[in-house]
Formats: C-alpha cells, structure tokens, sequence
C-alpha cells in the first residue's frame, strides 16, 4: 500500500487518497511524541506527611536559648528519589519500522471498517430504495438477457462517485472549475445557453478522456468552439461536462458536489447519459495491484463504485437512473429548458458496425426500448424536451441487405462503433443548434 501510494496513488481508493494518509501520520507522529513525553519523567517525589501533625511550641519572649526557640520548626522533609535506569537508546532504524507498523495498523482498520460496512449493502438492500414516484420495487428483472440473474447493478437511484478509479477525481475537480468559471471569455455578462451533462461522448466535446487529453480527439474542440462559442464564430455558448464511463449515479453524485453549482446559469441543460449501464465493465487493474481477490469479490456483490461489474444490466435499471438525474436536474433548475438526448446507438459488431441480429436481443434493442420511454416519459412533462440523433449516425449497407437489419454505424462517423468521430460531432452538433433555435427563440440576449 505504501509503495503503490507513492507510485501511483490515484490507483487507490478514496479513503487510501492523500489527505487521509497524512492525517494519519500525524496522529501517529502525536501519539509517539505523548509516549515519548510520558516515559522521559526522571522521578518522582515523596514527602514525608508530618508536617499536618505538628504542634508549635509556646516560646517565652526570655529564652535565649537559640535551639528551643527553633524547635518548633519541622525538621526538613525527606525526599526520595527514584533514578530511572538507563534505556539503550533505540535505534533510528526500529524507529522506524514501529511508525510504519502503526500506520499499517491504522490503514487495515480504516480497510476493515470500509470493508464490513459494504458487504451489508447489496444490489437487493440498497441505501436508497425510492426517490419521489420511482420505486426500486417496481424493477421487474435487473438483467438486461431475459432469464438471468447473475448481473450486479449498481442502486439506480444512490448516489456514486468513481474516486480511485483513473483520474476521475481530477476530472471531476476541473468540471467543477469549469462550472464556476463559465463565463464566456469576451463577454463576462454574457448567460450560457447550453450545459451538456453526459459521459464519455461528452467529455469528447473538449477532446479529453478522464481529464487528460487524448491526441486524436483535438478536432472534436475545434467543432465544438465552431458551434457552441460565439467568440470563435460559434451560434450560441456552450459548456461540456462529461467525464468518461460514467453511468447515472456517477453523474447523479457530481452533480450534488459541485458541477452544477447556483452561479452556472444557463438557458438549457443538455442530459445524454445511460449507455454504460448497458455495457460490460472490467475491473481496473491497478486495484488489483493492491487488494486481494476475496476482497475484490466482496466488493464487487456490495454494488459500489468501479468494483462493480456491471454485466448488461436491463432498461428499467437504466430508464430509472436517468430519471432520477432527471428529477435532480429540474430541481437544481426550475426555470431552465432539460433536453433528453436519447442514447446513442452502439455497435454489436465493431467490424462491420452492424446494429442489429436475427433472433438475438442485443444492446441496439435495448437502447431502443429506452429511447421510447424516455420519449414518452418527456412528452408528458411540459419542462422536458425529447432529442433523438440515432438516425444522424445510421445508414443501410446495401451490401448486407434492406431493412432492419442491414443498420450499420458508418466508421466514418463512429470509429469504434461508440463515440463519435470529429465528423459525427459535427453532423450531431449542427442538429443540436437547431434544436436550440426553436427552444432559444424570442430568448436571445442583448449582445446578440
């Protein structure tokens, strides 16, 4: 733990994070110093108790006698002491290895504590079990294959952030700089039109994965500035806030600590999340690195954070998620226009993009059913709007067939039959503006 602190401390968890750990070191450093301090009393001091029974003497103004004038004085107390004997000096070297046995000490029982208190919450005794109308009751099946029991979803309406995994932290930490400072940057007075909350294919906005830049997605700025900021030539200003391989409860949880902070005023906020509780994740190696195979299993069935593997879990799961971040959204925002971006399609195939198979529920009809929902579910609100881009990314291959099932994604558009090309940003932004012309219309500012 120690080492992999040193060398790669975002591998670790959040309670292994920095902070913490140093805390800890000082408390030890403390205790060790009390101890010190404690045992370095050379003596200690016994007095003999009699002077409270003495009785003075009547003297007589005549007597001279210089010895009986001064019996009546105590005689000096006796004090005994105790010399300690002398300790062998220890050397710097065990010193040494009794602070690390002590900071070993404390971190297993933070791990203990963590480690207990998670194994008691599972999938089917969630910490929060109903939000407003949503009702974790009302999930029928968790598993997006029928007849299947076996996926581990995260609680849909429970708040979870990712510390530990990556450098999600530090992406968290920069959206929520963003989100404080969002004016644009010729114009301090000037109101954001549009806010995107979203995962990956969000922060693909800003050409970033975790934070960090990614070399073949800086084309993806440059179209965003050409279409969402109005001092590079872009129609309306805009703010991405993604952060990759987030599902709903990751962003329902950034949300409450601090991207959508009471100065972030925009018009619109745009919501495209819930495709990842569709798709299998992995374990992240550099846990393994420091965690045992028991205890990544423990963690894994109490459903939190990226210990969790998620295996397809079905549409009523996901459905509710974006509901529940729906609902946090509109009451961050009461005055503020929410569109619904429907989930983008994905892939079965990544070789040939195909989308859909004969006789094989796959992930395309699961992310049709919640697009339907999700339409109906907008269309009875009056503050929702619904967004569908799939067709912006979908064409026939004649070479296969007609029909449904000759869909495929072009790579073109989505290179890895998921997140967009600089090209699919493009065609799926240019949309987005005319969208927001019939939502912004009669809403323009005063600059412009």
């Amino acid at each position: 733990l120690i080492l992999t602190y040193h060398t790669k401390p975002n591998c670790l968890p959040t309670y292994f994070q920095p902070l913490p750990v140093i805390n800890i070191l000082v408390l030890i450093s403390d205790f060790q110093l009390l101890l010190s301090m404690l045992k370095q009393q050379p003596y200690y001091i016994q007095r003999r108790q009699g002077i409270q029974s003495m009785k003075p003497l009547n003297i007589s103004e005549n007597n001279d006698n210089e010895e009986e004038t001064l019996s009546f004085l105590p005689s000096a107390p006796v004090a005994h002491i105790k010399v300690p004997k002398r300790r062998r000096k220890t050397s710097s070297f065990s010193q040494c290895i009794l602070k690390y046995a002590l900071l070993t000490f404390a971190i297993c029982s933070i791990i203990g504590v963590k480690y207990f208190s998670l194994t008691s919450s599972v999938h089917s005794r969630p910490v929060t079990r109903k939000w407003n109308d949503l009702d974790l009751n009302d999930i029928e099946n968790w598993c997006l294959q029928p007849n299947t029991t076996s996926c581990k979803c995260a609680n849909p309406l429970h708040p979870a952030h990712r510390h530990g995994h990556k450098t999600w932290t530090q992406a968290h930490n920069d959206n929520v700089r963003f989100a404080k400072n969002n004016m644009p940057k010729k114009s301090p007075f000037r109101e954001l039109d549009v806010v995107f909350f979203g995962d990956s294919i969000t922060e693909g906005w800003r050409g970033t994965s975790f934070g960090q830049a990614v070399k073949k997605k800086q084309e993806n700025t440059q179209v965003f500035e050409g279409l969402f900021d109005m001092d590079s030539g872009g129609d309306y200003d805009g703010l991405a806030l993604g952060i990759a391989g987030d599902k709903s409860p990751n962003l329902l949880w950034r949300l409450q600590h601090g991207e959508m902070p009471k100065s972030l005023k925009s018009k619109v906020f745009w919501l495209l999340i819930g495709k990842m509780n569709l798709i299998y994740q992995h374990l992240q190696q550099c846990i393994l690195l420091v965690l045992p195979q028991s205890f990544i299993r423990r963690f894994n069935s109490a459903g939190t954070n990226d210990f969790l593997k998620e295996n397809n879990c079905s549409e009523e799961v996901v459905i509710m998620g974006i509901e529940r971040v729906i609902e946090e959204m509109m009451s961050l925002r009461p005055s503020s226009t929410i569109v619904v971006n429907g989930l983008l399609p994905r892939a079965t195939g990544r070789e040939n993009g195909e989308l859909y198979k004969k006789n094989e529920k796959n992930l395309m009809d699961a992310i049709d059913t919640v697009n339907r929902q999700l339409e109906e579910f907008c269309s009875s609100r009056d503050d929702l709007v619904y967004f569908d881009a799939t067709e912006l990314f979908v064409e026939e291959d004649l070479k296969i067939g007609k029909g449904r099932y000759a869909k495929v994604i072009p790579q073109e558009l989505m290179e890895d039959r998921l997140h967009p090309t600089a090209l699919g940003y493009k065609k799926w932004g240019q949309e987005i503006v005319k969208e927001l012309k019939k939502i912004l219309d009669g809403q323009l500012t005063i600059e412009r």
